[in-house]
């Protein structure tokens, strides 16, 4: 998780140059943080399917 949430970064920084909707990649990134918070940095994005599992702390 740790290089997809860099790579996800940069992502998001290109997008919002180019003024794409971020949104996604920000939902994405977002999620990725949480799950390296969880301890799961050196893990793949299967480690963000247990963020599903879970509900969000945060709330509209």
């Amino acid at each position: 998780m740790d290089s997809h949430a860099a790579a996800m970064y940069l992502l998001v920084q290109e997008s919002e140059t180019l003024a794409v909707n971020v949104e996604l990649p920000e939902f994405i990134k977002t999620l990725a943080d949480r799950a390296i918070a969880g301890g799961h940095g050196g893990d793949g994005y299967a480690a963000m399917i247990e963020l599903f599992r879970k509900p969000s702390a945060v709330t509209a």
